[in-house]
């Protein structure tokens, strides 16, 4: 700082010669008063008068104030009688002859040797020093005086002669640091991390950075890119300090304003402002503008004020804001740092703004909020102990079941509760007391059992209702609804309907609708069901077959469970997912190693374990080990008898357990399995599920019988969306064609595999049938390199939801990307699908124009 001082101070007394005036100008604690600081010591150093005064705004009123300061200490006898009443401040007013006498003294001081005023702050002299000033300005020139003003940069004073002394001076600017000037300061070399600290924390503003380097030397810091944040954690103490100070200087109205600002944050409501300041509005604006240039920030302000006035602050401010119509959660802010029991109604507001923010997403911001309503009397306990639970559930913070289980037991009869505690039990994987807590008989209680029981064996319930799409998703799983049935009882009215529904829609093959469903299911929800929203969507892509959007929407979901570990139906049923895409894409051991990983004990409890085991058993099918990948299927099956679930739709597990046993010679029990595949999937009647079961059945059954059941299943499978099964089944048709002789049939089957499986994304089956089709004596023709695949992971996405109608904004919010960024998206998936816009995306993506070869 000092060096700096020496250049700044060398080029103003450059120009603070005799006969002129200077204005140093400068925001607070850039070094104005230093500067005068050297340039007295100059003058006086020199033999040559110097005298001084500071003005203050707490002062402004006082007449002759500053000219007072100035000449205090000067021998009385030199003072002319016209001048003694500015000196003793008692002039009645600034008139000629007390004007005239003053100056007369200042020229008598300076003699012939030289005189400097230096008068700091002059923008809050008062009216009548200012006049004197000016006074002198104008005859400066013609004596051996130097007049040096400091002003602050934007400060401003409406008197006229402050105008006129402005208009004629030389003005020298101050400014803040720069990340060298700071560097400069500090030794020894200091990183540039730590500069980069020192410098953001103080804005650069000299007396901060100064303040700062200062108290880091006393605290032994050494200027180290490690010691960054103690220079950011102790700055932002300095400048704390400082403002405050500054503050303190201020009239009592800058003061109200200030206070008043730092409690209502930023853009307060105009009616709240001025409750709380007391103010006018021409004074209030005054005021407010005061404290922007003095840039005095909140929690500076709030730390400088003691603990009670703080808190009698922030009441009346809850009290003007309720007042003003204010939201709940604006109105409870402030009642956090107040004492209970204040206002009658600070505990119903406390409620429901902790209510807001559990439906926001902010968990951590309901707990705070219902802890501070259960210290209000008139606050009902039960439910805010609900809530609070709730938000600790959510928020993966501890005590949430002890919370909902005191909230369920002070009101049995509380089905809310009841249903919040059963989640608190699931997420910590307790599943025994499920039945018991929703044990009250009414239809919600029972719908959120059996989602339970999707997961937890121990919750399935006895008997459901098909009122809810709960109950109906349960029927589904057990088998004795057909897909017609279940796809007229879905409905969309809560969260909890709209996910249940769309995993009916998907195991009855609507899958659109299904993703229809999840695009509409609100996103500001709690991490948990996030990811499982986007595993659904995952599952519903899979099954279409494309697995680009699956494994996007796999790394969307897998972003959210990193955040919170504790759903194991939802982690399992994504690693099954992510699993069964891996093996398409022919990354077995990429796959081995994550089903190794989670296949943990704790994995093994939950319903969606049997999903992972089918997905083993394909890869030890995949990898030859026949007698293995029996083993895993069977597995599977003997993890799902512990539910009632058979619904192949859900998981076929019993047609590879079919391919595995006609691998190993068991053709009668391969049979067996496949076929009591296809009979539950006919008594289900989506086709997906009964392709898959055909093809496993004409796959373990001989002859033109095998041959038959084949081609049914690639006919209806022709009438899905399940186009990757198709591609599996038209191999499989290809190859008996081939072995039976009918090599044409063989090509035109394989060949329409080939172009399936490569729009699908699968490699494995695009490899199988490549194979297949070279042993025809046919080479196959170049594979394509246009169309849906060689789009993006997000450019898949973004042309599905556009597909489907989505604005940008909602394609934006669904993919988590800037909504002017999604027109560019759909720019170039347009060129590389050969479409002009979005109204031929829907077929494109199915397939180029004129060349779907199923005639769809």
């Amino acid at each position: 700082m000092e060096n700096r001082l020496k250049v700044w101070c060398a080029g103003i007394s450059a120009q603070v010669t005799p006969g002129t005036t200077t204005v140093v100008e400068g925001a607070p604690g850039t070094g104005k008063t230093a500067v005068l600081d050297d340039l007295a010591a100059r003058w006086e150093a020199s033999g040559r008068h110097v005298v001084r005064a500071r003005a203050s705004a707490l002062e402004g009123d006082l007449p002759f104030g500053i000219v007072a300061q100035l000449f205090d200490l000067i021998d009385p006898d030199l003072v002319p009688p016209e001048a003694l009443g500015a000196l003793q401040l008692t002039a009645p007013a600034a008139d000629f002859a007390v004007l005239h006498g003053v100056y007369r003294l200042a020229a008598a001081l300076a003699g012939t040797s030289g005189l400097l005023i230096a008068v700091d702050d002059a923008h809050w002299a008062d009216a009548a020093s200012l006049r004197w000033l000016a006074y002198l300005t104008l005859r400066i020139q013609r004596l051996p005086i130097a007049l040096v003003l400091t002003v602050g940069a934007g400060e401003r004073c409406d008197d006229s002669s402050y105008g006129e002394i402005m208009a004629t001076c030389r003005r020298v600017g101050l400014s803040n640091l720069s990340a060298d000037g700071v560097a400069a300061l500090i030794s020894p070399a200091p990183a540039p991390e730590f500069v980069a600290a020192c410098l953001e924390v103080t804005g650069g503003n000299p007396l901060a950075v100064t303040r700062l380097l200062t108290a880091l030397r006393e605290d032994g810091v050494p200027p180290t890119a490690e010691a960054a944040w103690r220079a950011t954690q102790r700055g932002a103490e300095v400048s704390g300090e400082i403002m405050a100070a500054r503050l303190r200087r201020r009239p009592a109205a800058v003061v109200a304003a200030a206070q008043s600002l730092a409690v209502l944050g930023p853009s307060p409501h105009p009616g709240v402002l001025a409750e709380l300041t007391g103010l006018g509005p021409v004074e209030l604006a005054e005021a407010v503008r005061t404290v922007e240039l003095l840039g005095v920030a909140g929690p500076a302000v709030l730390d400088d004020l003691p603990a009670p006035a703080r808190a009698a602050l922030h009441l009346r401010a809850a009290q003007s804001l309720r007042a003003h119509g204010a939201s709940d959660r604006a109105v409870a802010e402030h009642l956090l740092v107040t004492s209970p029991g204040l206002e009658p109604w600070a505990g119903e507001v406390l409620d429901r703004a902790a209510q807001e923010a559990v439906n926001q997403g902010d968990t951590s911001g309901a707990a705070r909020l219902l802890w501070r309503a259960l210290r209000e009397p008139v606050a009902n306990p039960s439910r805010a102990l609900r809530l609070l639970g709730v938000a600790e559930l959510v928020g993966n913070l501890p005590g949430a079941t002890a919370r909902l289980r005191e909230a369920f037991q002070s009101n049995e009869d509380d089905t809310e509760s009841a249903v919040a505690l059963s989640y608190a039990l699931h997420a910590e994987a307790k599943p025994a007391e499920l039945a018991s807590v929703l044990s009250d008989g009414s239809p919600w209680a029972r719908a959120h059992l059996a989602v339970h029981g999707l997961a937890w064996q121990e919750a399935v319930p006895s008997s459901v209702s098909l009122d809810h799409p709960a109950g109906v998703l349960h029927r589904v799983m057990v088998g004795d609804i057909s897909a017609d049935e279940a796809v007229a009882l879905v409905s969309t009215e809560t969260t909890m309907s709209s996910l249940t529904s769309a995993m009916i829609l998907n195991l009855a093959d609507a899958l659109d609708s299904a993703l229809t469903v999840l695009d509409d299911v609100d996103r500001a929800q709690a991490p948990a069901l996030r990811a499982l929203t986007y595993v659904m969507r995952a599952n519903v892509q899979r099954r279409k077959g494309d697995l680009v959007s699956a494994r996007a929407e796999l790394a969307l979901a897998d972003d959210h469970l990193r955040q919170d570990r504790r759903w194991l139906a939802v982690s399992t049923w994504h690693a099954a997912l992510l699993a069964d895409i891996l093996l398409e894409e022919s990354r077995l051991d990429e796959a081995a190693a994550l089903i190794s990983e989670a296949s943990s004990d704790e994995a093994r409890r939950v319903w969606s374990f049997g999903g992972l085991l089918t997905v083993r058993g394909r890869l030890l099918t995949a990898r030859g080990d026949d007698h293995e990948a029996l083993e895993a299927f069977l597995s599977a099956g003997r993890h799902c008898a512990s539910w009632p679930y058979r619904n192949p739709a859900a998981l076929a597990w019993r047609s590879g357990a079919a391919l595995a046993c006609a691998a190993m010679g068991d053709g009668e029990r391969a049979r067996e399995l496949a076929l009591e595949e296809v009979s539950l999937a006919r008594a289900w009647g989506a086709p997906r599920a009964l392709g898959m079961a055909l093809r496993a059945a004409g796959r373990v059954t001989a002859g033109a019988a095998g041959r038959t059941l084949l081609e049914e299943a690639v006919q209806v499978l022709r009438n899905s969306p399940a186009r990757l099964e198709l591609a599996r089944a038209l191999v499989d048709l290809g190859v008996v064609l081939r072995r039976q002789a009918d090599t044409s049939g063989a090509r035109a089957c394989l060949r329409d595999a080939l172009d399936l499986a490569q729009k699908c994304g699968s490699s494995a089956i695009a490899a199988r049938a490549h194979s297949e089709l070279a042993a025809t004596s046919t080479g196959p023709r170049r594979l394509r390199q246009t169309g849906p695949t060689a789009l993006t992971p997000v450019e898949h996405q973004a042309a599905e939801l556009a597909a489907r109608g989505r604005s940008n904004e909602e394609i934006a919010s669904t993919l988590l990307m800037p909504a002017d960024a999604v027109e560019g998206v759909l720019t170039g998936t347009y060129r590389k699908l050969g479409v002009s816009g979005r109204v031929q995306l829907s077929e494109a993506l199915d397939g180029q124009t004129g060349s779907d070869p199923f005639g769809r």
